[in-house]
């Protein structure tokens, strides 16, 4: 066994067994290991879709099993950097296994350039990764298994590896022991990260018991660490409490559940808003407080209560300092979760959750009044999506302005999945690869929802599709004439867009042509009957659905920006949005 051969095995070692690359000259070692494993392959034609991909694959196993992209040095690693930092973000587990120049050319000088292809791929991979490192064979095993066990142990994400092309083919020697040596090791150090004091249970049960108006949220490390959605929905009900989630966690809970009231936030259902401002107690299990979710003022979110928050991550919680009668628990909240189910701390407050209840259905008229249009909008897009069989997983793209409407308004039923592309960092483009990924997951179709602006950022990915029939994607293009979150901000600052539309400067894609081009089945849809027929077609192969959605720049209620007597910018809060255009 090679060394290229043996830092593939323990990333097989971890349940990973699909690998997706782009083959090139400094990789070429590891290239052979991949395609020479019995693994299922699949070659990206860009790097940045290979690691998307990877990503993809690691969501799509609910991030209990690491994604593999394997890339060669310089433009190759290079290309896979937004597609790491989204996933950095994400907090999905997965490993870039990267070539490097022979050892004798790697630049030592100070000079900008010298080997061959090479970049100091450490020193930018650093930022946005767990861990970045070279692996040669002076490295102990206990080391090498520490730097590995981090994509999967605490708060996870990408660990990046890379090896000289002179490195890769060395023979390792007692390589069977050592791997089991390494396993033993990884299982440990992912063990010891997931322990927990008992503190942050006891209070929250203590809580709980005195509170007359407590909320739940539930975000998405819930996921991440490992926590079935059938446990989740066990704990919810068994506390009783109204449970608010995040974007990023929506689909944890089905729509219709009684005790799901929505996420509040900036974007958001007047009650969702409205409960958590009116609370007494709010307990946030896993979810990191951000600007977007908070509306930008985190001691404003749920401001009249006691807040308890479970997070992981030291750096999340010292950011939000600010945020005032708030108790932070730095632990991880599988085992927080495990204590609470061990003993759970059964709420029965009827007044308060009639409270709720009543404002729920109060909200969702207003919305079927504002909404319940026959045009092919957002609203209509995501209505159709939640109810079609067709769609039990679905990847939307995480940037644009028809999918920010799409989180609003889609409801997701019993076991029906919506795995953000890129959903911190809200980059265009990563949509299809991310479904490549999924699919190759979970050996099953996938739907990909993308923008007709962020579908050619990795338009090339169709070709990949086009050699994998066994990955099956319908990928749904929402046509809406271009970038329409940027065409609206333009206009509302400068009175006039700039390359955000055939107007200004973009094309206006012929995607029957694209479809026909790699052998996809092509439906096109103007209306809401006809984006319905479409999507109750069985599914046997990848295809492309262009819906051309109509907009009115309306998303409901919302945080709105007002100005001081000063002149200085303020939003409001978030209880006191309303339906008024």
């Amino acid at each position: 066994m090679n060394i290229a051969e043996f830092l593939l095995s323990i990333v097989r070692s971890l349940g990973t067994d699909t690998a997706f690359s782009l083959t090139g000259g400094m990789a070429m070692h590891i290239n052979r290991a991949v395609g020479e494993s019995g693994m299922q392959v699949v070659y990206c034609n860009h790097e940045q879709a290979a690691a998307a991909a990877a990503d993809g694959y690691a969501k799509a196993r609910e991030f209990n099993t690491p994604g593999l992209a394997v890339v060669t040095s310089g433009p190759g690693v290079m290309n896979t950097v937004n597609s790491v930092a989204s996933a950095y973000y994400d907090s999905v587990p997965m490993f870039i296994l990267a070539g490097q120049v022979k050892q004798a050319d790697i630049n030592v000088f100070g000079v900008r350039s010298r080997g061959a292809q090479e970049t100091p791929h450490i020193d930018t991979m650093s930022l946005i990764t767990k861990s970045a490192f070279r692996y040669l064979p002076e490295m102990p095993d206990a080391e090498l298994a520490a730097k590995m066990a981090l994509a999967m142990s605490g708060r996870k994400g990408p660990v990046f590896i890379e090896t000289p092309l002179d490195v890769q083919p060395q023979q390792v020697p007692d390589a069977e022991a050592r791997l089991a040596k390494i396993g033993q090791l990884i299982k440990q150090h992912i063990a010891d990260a997931a322990m927990s004091s008992g503190e942050a249970a006891a209070m929250i049960s203590a809580e709980l018991a005195k509170a007359t108006r407590p909320v739940v949220v539930v975000g998405n490390a819930l996921r991440i660490a490992g926590i079935a959605r059938d446990r989740i929905k066990a704990l919810v009900e068994a506390i009783g409490a109204p449970t608010l989630l995040t974007w990023a966690s929506f689909d944890l809970l089905e729509h219709s559940h009684p005790l799901n009231f929505g996420c509040a936030g900036g974007l958001a259902p007047t009650h969702s808003n409205r409960i958590i401002q009116s609370a007494d107690l709010v307990v946030f299990l896993g979810t990191r407080l951000d600007l977007l979710t908070t509306a930008f003022n985190p001691d404003n979110y749920g401001k009249n209560a006691k807040r308890i928050v479970v997070e992981l991550d030291q750096a999340e919680i010292d950011k939000n300092a600010v945020m005032t009668n708030t108790v932070f628990f730095r632990e991880n909240v599988i085992n927080v979760v495990g204590l609470l189910e061990a003993n759970p701390p059964k709420v029965t407050r009827s007044e308060w959750l009639s409270s709720c209840q009543q404002l729920r259905a109060e909200d969702e008229q207003e919305e079927l009044k504002a909404f319940d249009t026959p045009r092919l909008t957002t609203y209509q897009i995501a209505r159709v999506l939640s109810s079609s069989p067709e769609t039990p997983y679905i990847v939307p793209t995480a940037s644009g302005f028809a999918t920010e409407g799409l989180a609003r308004f889609f409801k997701p039923r019993e076991g029906a999945t919506f795995a953000w592309a890129g959903h911190v960092l809200g980059s265009m483009g990563l949509g299809l690869p991310c479904a490549i990924g999924a699919a190759a997951g979970l050996k099953a179709p996938v739907v990909c929802v993308e923008g007709d602006g962020g579908i050619l950022l990795n338009v090339q990915e169709l070709f990949t599709l086009a050699a994998n029939p066994q990955l099956v994607v319908t990928l749904i293009v929402m046509n809406n004439g271009g970038y329409q979150s940027i065409i609206k901000s333009q206009t509302r600052v400068f009175g006039r867009e700039f390359g955000a539309s055939a107007q200004s400067g973009l094309f206006n894609v012929p995607f029957n042509q694209l479809a026909a081009l790699v052998g996809l089945d092509y439906t096109k849809c103007d209306t809401v009957p006809e984006f319905e027929a479409a999507m109750a077609v069985p599914v046997t192969k990848s295809r492309l659905i262009e819906v051309i959605a109509e907009e009115d720049g309306y998303r409901g209620p919302g945080v709105t920006t007002k100005f001081d007597a000063n002149g200085k910018p303020y939003s409001t809060d978030i209880a006191d949005v309303t339906w008024q255009r």
